[in-house]
Formats: structure tokens, sequence, C-alpha cells
């Protein structure tokens, strides 16, 4: 190798060592961070609608007027407030026997299984009141679904709710993962204090 083809070799190098080192660094992207929100304080009222039950229900919530509702079938909306932005929906069935339960707990399952494909995970409690008899289960879909929890409660012989928590937002899981956890308190204390009504 001659001297002139070496120096020529030497001095690529050391130009590329030098331009190489006056670069900047790649930049590194950082996971996205949401502001935490401070909620209220967990405080609660009664209420009845025209379907044959009542609950608690958070302070912040409002009982929206039922619709479709006759003697077998009843809609119930309760309206989340402007923080939350959402509701949560009551479907009320009766039924003249009880034979036709299994079915419409087959069809609140089905409308979890929907959410499968989204859902990272999905959890469960079963909800046992012999007192009040109110049996059920509650679902907890984690993840980018539409609805973040589902239940269905029961009387096993003639009454029916299935129930959805709808937020009006895209669905970010990790972003939402705050109020959720906020949400889930009212919404076990309204399952936890459901009561069938008299007829």
């Amino acid at each position: 190798m001659n001297k002139t083809y070496f120096s020529v070799v030497v001095i690529v190098f050391l130009g590329l060592a030098v331009f190489t080192s006056c670069e900047e660094d790649a930049p590194n992207p950082k996971p996205p961070t949401f502001l935490k929100q401070e909620f209220p304080k967990h405080s609660y009222h009664i209420e009845k609608g025209v379907a044959p039950f009542q609950f608690n229900i958070s302070d912040y919530c409002t009982l929206k007027p039922s619709v479709n509702c006759n003697e077998y079938y009843c809609e119930q909306e309760i309206y989340l407030g402007k923080e939350f932005n959402g509701n949560i929906n009551l479907f009320y069935k009766k039924v003249d026997h009880p034979d036709s339960i299994g079915g419409l707990i087959n069809f609140s399952n089905q409308e979890v299984d929907f959410h499968k494909m989204k859902a990272s995970d999905i959890a469960y409690d079963q909800i046992i009141d012999n007192e009040s008899k109110v049996y059920g289960t509650l679902f907890e879909l984690k993840g980018d679904v539409a609805t973040n929890f589902q239940f269905y409660l029961t009387d096993s012989i003639q009454n029916f709710v299935r129930g959805e928590l709808v937020l009006n937002c895209v669905p970010k899981y990790d972003s939402l993962r705050h109020v959720l956890n906020y949400l889930k308190v009212d919404l076990t204390e309204m399952i936890n204090t459901f009561e069938w009504q008299q007829d």
C-alpha cells in the first residue's frame, strides 16, 4: 500500500469520525404521561326509577327519564356528569318463567364476549345477596374497549337487569385507569345496595 493511498484512507476515516461525533444524539421517545385528576369524596343517595328496583348512586350522577317502558321492559340511563362524560345504561326485563333467566344470562355473557378481541383481560366478581335476592356478575374489561364494566343482576325468578358503563371518549385504557378505578367504587356501591321493589 503506497503512502498516498494510506493517507487518503486515514483522512477519510478521521473525517467520518469527526462528522459522526458532531451529530446530535437520536431522539429517545418518552412514554406518554397523563395528569392525575382529583375527584370528590364518594357520597351517595338513593334512586328509584320506573322499573321495580332501587339503589344508591353517587351524588354526581343524575337519573335520566326512563324510556321504552312497559310492564315487561324498561331502559334507564344514569348520567355520570360533565366530569366523567358518560353513562351507566340499564336494561330491565321482567320474565314470566324462571327458565327464561338462563337465556338472558347467556345474552349478557355474549355482550361481554363481544369485547374479548380488544380486552387484555376480563375479571369478574360474583354477586350473591340472599337477603335481598340479588344475584349476578360484575365484569371488568381491561384494555382499549368501548365499555370497561358490564354486569347483570337477577332475583332468579322473574326480574333481570343488564348494565354497562360507557364513557364518551376514545378508549385509551392507560389514560383512563385512574377514572375507571374511581368509578368502580361507585358502581360497586350501586350493585351492593341494589334492591328489588315489590309490585
